[in-house]
């Protein structure tokens, strides 16, 4: 971490005070470079919207004033608030999830950052391994992490799930086999660049509590006014959740968290869902708030091939552009170029 022109580097905190909001972050990142790539997550997450980010970045700048902290409840991935707080669209950042596996992942990878990196450099990624960590039940923080990363880079999908089974099949005769997602170097600098967040205060915290607890806890965090924060939440599929998470919501679900956010006149809030008329049904039609969409590619758990989805996005920011778009991949560059050239 580089000290900025008369700065002095402080004390690490784990997790920082609530105060800390306040300020901005008084260090630069040893990494910068990285937060600007659509990959930064050392977690591969079913659902993951790193495509949204440009989508979030548009909403938040064009509402003033900027928001001091975003809390993601259902944190996941957590590719989004990585890349708001790395970019510097905002300050601080709290990480959450219900998924004691996942809290304890960000938690260590924030606050534990050289054992955590020690710790996958020395696992033997095998078969063998795999059903040892898939059958373990750690206790501690430490263990629960290590399970977490190990797991999620071994598994089809990144499925944290029981019906998921690992890369490559219990035979090993594809040509990815377990070990084909557990880059070293990569994750190195990915988990690297998560504790440089925490060193510098913008990753404040980390929660393990479900989307209720997150909301309350975020409201009176820090002595920060409605206006200086912002929630991010992302749950989990309308369809298929059973099958890709360990903890997912049910109907019943979400139509309480769509409750508990239309009775809200607190903190700003942004919503992601895959479009659906189930989604389209809680939200439409209530003062206040804007629905836009959002079309981007994706692999999807079971499919080989790349896929067009509509993503829907939920606010209360008062000013939201009617038109928002993901970034094209160089291939959809390509073949928009084509088509507008009537090639």
């Amino acid at each position: 971490m580089r000290p900025l022109a008369g700065e002095r580097k402080t004390v690490r905190h784990r997790p920082w005070p609530a105060e800390t909001v306040l300020d901005k972050p008084k260090y630069e990142l040893d990494d910068a470079q990285l937060f600007a790539q659509s990959v930064v997550s050392p977690l591969r997450y079913p659902g993951a919207k790193r495509q949204l980010f440009h989508a979030l970045r548009t909403i938040i700048n064009t509402n003033v004033p900027p928001p001091r902290l975003l809390v993601e409840p259902f944190c996941g991935g957590a590719t989004s608030a990585l890349r708001l707080a790395g970019t510097g669209v905002v300050d601080h950042i709290i990480l959450a999830d219900a998924d004691p596996l996942v809290a304890a992942f960000w938690y260590v990878a924030a606050f534990d950052t050289t054992w955590l990196i020690n710790s996958m450099k020395e696992e033997e990624v095998t078969l063998k391994r795999w059903d040892w960590w898939r059958m373990a039940n750690p206790a501690s923080r430490r263990e629960r992490a290590l399970k977490c990363l190990f797991l999620n880079r071994t598994t089809f999908s990144g499925i944290l799930h029981g019906k998921a089974g690992p890369i490559g099949g219990r035979a090993q005769t594809s040509a990815y086999k377990i070990d084909c997602r557990y880059g070293v170097e990569g994750l190195e600098r990915r988990i690297r660049a998560v504790g440089d967040l925490a060193n510098s205060g913008r990753l404040v915290d980390v929660w393990h509590c479900d989307w209720r607890t997150s909301l309350a806890r975020a409201a009176r965090f820090g002595g920060l006014t409605p206006n200086e924060i912002v929630a991010y939440l992302d749950p989990p599929y309308v369809e298929k959740a059973p099958e890709l998470y360990e903890w997912s919501f049910e109907s019943n679900e979400h139509e309480a968290l769509a409750e508990a956010l239309t009775a809200m006149d607190g903190f700003r809030w942004l919503l992601s869902y895959d479009d659906s008329p189930v989604i389209r049904s809680l939200y439409s039609g209530q003062p206040g708030y804007a629905l836009r969409t959002v079309d981007y590619r994706y692999t999807a758990a079971g499919s080989a091939t790349r896929q067009s989805k509509t993503e829907l996005l939920v606010t209360n920011y008062p000013d939201v552009p009617h038109q928002l778009e993901a970034p094209l991949t160089p291939s959809r560059q390509r073949k928009r170029t084509d088509k507008e050239s009537g090639r």
